[in-house]
């Protein structure tokens, strides 16, 4: 996986970035995997669901692997609103992939994916500037304050519901975001297993997909600094964290070039090491006892930098065009 196909997919997008319409073909095909992995959710949603001839949360997270595909989903994200932007998409589209996040979000039945991924949706979307103005959506709000009691009743009739409320129900009783991520997410016992591991073999730790069998049965440390402690030490710690920073740096210095409708990357880039870092680490998954293996989050990492590299080069071109 580390060998073969990640160095093989950073070879081919160094040869087609030499294309003048790699920008706006990247934005279209990531925009098609968004929208294949959001309505192949929902289904796997509502197939989980029905598994055994009864509701079941367990079979449903589980065969839809929400918490780690809402990781992909924050990534593809910013080039969804980007190739909107350069499509001109008239409002009921923009409203309609909206809705499909935000329903991703819900049936993700995740504490952790709703106090992160609902505000970076608030933040992308004003950012974008052009995706949503506000005032098309306020007579939604009417309506559905309008029909409140309605609506609550169809929710109520809703099976899926009860999971919700159930997930949701001690929600009031925590006082700040940070100490929300922390209780439904900290799981101070699983990031113990891994530090202790760590401690064992702290240079080189015990291999890729090595914390499921040594730990407590869980694919990952559900943090990728205490999944990389555990796996691949301090080695693997300052290899991936130099690597991460370099694209930030990268992401940071077009932000201050491009302006606010280029931020919504260095956006989606934090609120993915947010999300890794306190809901599951999604970098990559190669477990030792499920089938579960890929390597997405790397790959839609690769595509940002590269959209990245593009951009850059596309604004020094028309920075000298006009100093000439």
């Amino acid at each position: 996986m580390y060998l073969i196909t990640i160095p093989l997919f950073f070879a081919y997008l160094s040869l087609t970035i030499k294309a003048d319409d790699f920008m706006q073909e990247l934005e279209k095909y990531l925009c098609m995997l968004f929208l294949i992995l959001g309505l192949g959710t929902i289904g796997l949603v509502f197939a989980g669901a029905g598994y055994k001839g009864s509701d079941n949360l367990l079979a449903t997270r589980n065969i839809a692997d929400t918490n780690v595909t809402m990781a992909y989903f924050i990534l593809l994200w910013p080039f969804v609103l980007l190739y909107s932007a350069r499509n001109s998409w008239y409002f009921p589209g923009k409203l309609s992939i909206l809705f499909l996040f935000i329903t991703v979000v819900a049936l993700s039945f995740s504490r952790g994916a709703v106090f992160l991924v609902i505000p970076y949706i608030l933040i992308t979307t004003i950012a974008s500037g052009s995706f949503l103005h506000f005032k098309w959506i306020i007579p939604f709000f009417i309506l559905g304050f309008l029909y409140r009691s309605e609506l609550s009743a169809f929710l109520e009739q809703q099976d899926l519901f009860y999971f919700w409320r159930l997930r949701f129900a001690d929600i009031g009783s925590v006082n700040t975001i940070l100490s929300r991520l922390e209780s439904v997410s900290g799981r101070l016992e699983i990031h113990n297993t891994a530090y202790n591991l760590f401690l064992k073999s702290p240079v080189t730790g015990h291999g890729i997909g090595s914390f499921e069998v040594l730990g407590p049965g869980y694919r990952e440390a559900h943090s990728l600094w205490f999944t990389l402690l555990a796996e691949e030490g301090i080695t693997g710690v300052l290899f991936l964290y130099g690597i991460l920073l370099q694209l930030a740096i990268l992401l940071i210095d077009l932000m201050i070039r491009a302006g606010r409708e280029f931020s919504i990357l260095l956006t989606s880039f934090i609120f993915f090491l947010l999300f890794n870092h306190t809901v599951g680490s999604t970098f990559i998954i190669l477990p030792g006892k499920s089938i579960t293996v890929n390597c997405i989050a790397p790959l839609l990492l690769i595509c940002l930098y590269f959209y990245s590299i593009k951009l850059k080069i596309e604004l020094s071109v028309t920075s000298k065009t006009d100093h000439l």
